[in-house]
């Protein structure tokens, strides 16, 4: 072997040493690997969201609040993995003019390249090549969980058995259907109460005299609404009527004078089968879909590095 070919051997050599320094893996999963690039691009992007979602601004200190939450983003991240290898395995790797369908559709939004790229680095995205991957890693993962929630088949009978056997769940409380007038001092309330003594409809009064913006041109309706759902006074004045009686003596909360009404007691019951079977059923398939991903991750050979996770 001439000395130049060495050179150049041991040259790409050490380029591959320092690579794998630089950028060192941090997860295998399957023939794939996960490098510490790719982690810092996706965590990254995870604590933008999160802090988003509270109101901050993204800086790199609040990132390293979140440093605890590394190890299990790396689980996150594998696993996410071992089902982007099932889905293009399974045929369902996103055709590139999908991908550049869903990059021309963002590029549309800004008037030029820069304003492009300006837009990606504030999101914490370096490259648009890198928002490709991105884009080719979502619509592969999508595309595979919607092939598999539509095998997913529940039927009528098993629904209603699961209905059944967690029909405690379901259970409606008594409900008190109410309506009230607000007014500022005792002697308006007295003022009100005498005058529903004389026959005028509680309704109408309410729309003339309540305080209360939320209910007043409803005529004073709160609606329909278990214990425990108003202040305690209010509570008080409305569990000492009976149905279709309104309050003798005003009830005094922080908010001023209540004249109370009570409509009608709607009794406990439980929601019907109709009414929870959608519910039901998307429970059901969630669970199911689950234990389908578990199987896939379970059986695709992985290995976690998170001590490659420390930045050098």
């Amino acid at each position: 072997m001439k000395l130049k070919q060495v050179l150049v051997l041991l040259l790409t050599a050490f380029f591959l040493m320092a690579m794998a320094q630089t950028d060192p893996v941090v997860a295998r999963v399957g023939k794939s690997t996960i490098t510490k690039s790719q982690f810092d691009l996706q965590f990254r992007l995870f604590v933008r969201d999160a802090l988003q979602q509270r109101g901050q601004a993204y800086s790199p200190e609040a990132e390293e609040a979140f440093a605890q939450f590394r190890p299990q983003f790396l689980e996150r991240m594998a696993r996410d993995q071992a089902i982007i290898l099932a889905a293009e395995s399974a045929g369902f790797a996103a055709q590139d003019t999908a991908i550049e369908e869903a990059v021309a559709e963002v590029k549309s939004e800004f008037e030029n390249e820069e304003a492009l790229n300006q837009a990606l680095e504030e999101a914490g995205i370096p490259s648009l090549e890198s928002y490709r991957k991105l884009v080719y890693e979502a619509l592969t993962y999508n595309a595979y969980l919607e092939h598999l929630i539509k095998r997913l088949q529940t039927s009528e009978a098993a629904l209603r058995m699961l209905y059944l056997v967690s029909k405690p769940q379901f259970m409606l409380p008594a409900r008190y259907c109410s309506s009230h007038i607000l007014v500022g001092t005792l002697q308006e309330a007295q003022q009100v109460i005498a005058r529903l003594g004389k026959g005028e409809n509680f309704a109408d009064l309410a729309k003339e005299l309540s305080q209360d913006p939320g209910s007043k041109n409803e005529g004073g309706e709160l609606g329909c609404e278990p214990k425990g759902t108003f202040v305690a006074p209010f509570e008080l004045g409305l569990a000492a009527l009976k149905p279709g009686e309104s309050s003798k003596t005003p009830v005094k909360t922080e908010f001023g004078f209540h004249v109370i009404l009570l409509s009608k007691v709607e009794p406990a019951g439980f929601q019907p089968f109709e009414q929870v079977k959608s519910a039901l059923d998307q429970a059901v398939k969630n669970a199911a879909l689950q234990k389908v991903l578990d199987r896939i991750v379970n059986r695709t050979p992985t290995e976690l590095f998170p001590q490659n996770l420390q930045n050098q």
